[in-house]
């Protein structure tokens, strides 16, 4: 997809449009090879205030129309799932010279959007994403367990400070990448919210991507 114009200094950032990818098994549109050491999630610029969601691709809602981060959030570094055992790092990661967001490379690792809200920001939604594989993991990354949550369960989120933020499961989809509402999923001025976004569905050999996308939404719930 082209770039109608490249990321600015100072504005306001914006998702609508976000294409996680798996490494070797790689979540992408146009069936991309083996991941780089640094993958990443394509950010494409809505052509004209105010920004569209775009659908023809997976994972993906996330127009940037400026690249400063908001003031003095608190980045997360460790996402844990209590009820399935299972916890994953996670690094601030922003736009490749590409235009494109960064993933960390390793299905171990998650990456949140640092432009975007902060996990207990007062409004918007926190997206952290990760490979649901990748050529640098062995197997399965923790996010491959994400389709395993349930409404109700908890999701907690430690920040850099120490201080561990609790969220409630409220939904968990898994759509095919075309039918996701990514301005739902990125709202940035909508309640707060934490969005956790990995591929799944069936994968397809040829094309080198997964069918759908694995999206689990959650409210902010206090400590745990």
């Amino acid at each position: 997809m082209p770039f109608p114009h490249r990321l600015v200094a100072r504005a306001t950032a914006t998702l609508t449009a976000i294409a996680v990818l798996g490494g070797a098994s790689a979540c992408s549109a146009d069936g991309a090879p083996d991941a780089p050491p640094v993958t990443t999630v394509e950010v494409s610029p809505p052509p004209v205030p105010p920004p569209a969601p775009s659908s023809d691709v997976p994972v993906r809602s996330a127009a940037l129309a400026d690249a400063t981060p908001r003031a003095s959030p608190v980045p997360p570094v460790e996402v844990t799932l209590p009820g399935l055992g299972v916890s994953i790092p996670v690094d601030a990661t922003g736009v490749a010279p590409d235009g494109q967001m960064e993933v960390p490379a390793s299905a171990e690792r998650a990456g949140w959007y640092r432009f975007g809200p902060a996990p207990g920001a007062p409004e918007g939604t926190a997206v952290i994403a990760a490979h649901v594989d990748s050529a640098v993991s062995a197997g399965l990354g923790p996010f491959a367990q994400l389709r395993d949550l349930a409404v109700g369960d908890p999701i907690d989120v430690t920040l850099q400070d120490g201080s561990v933020r609790r969220f409630t499961v409220t939904e968990v989809t898994s759509v095919a990448k075309p039918a996701v509402d990514w301005s739902v999923v990125f709202d940035q001025a909508g309640p707060p919210r934490l969005a956790l976004v990995t591929c799944g569905g069936t994968f397809d050999q040829d094309a080198r991507r997964y069918s759908d996308n694995v999206v689990v939404t959650a409210e902010p719930s206090g400590s745990p």
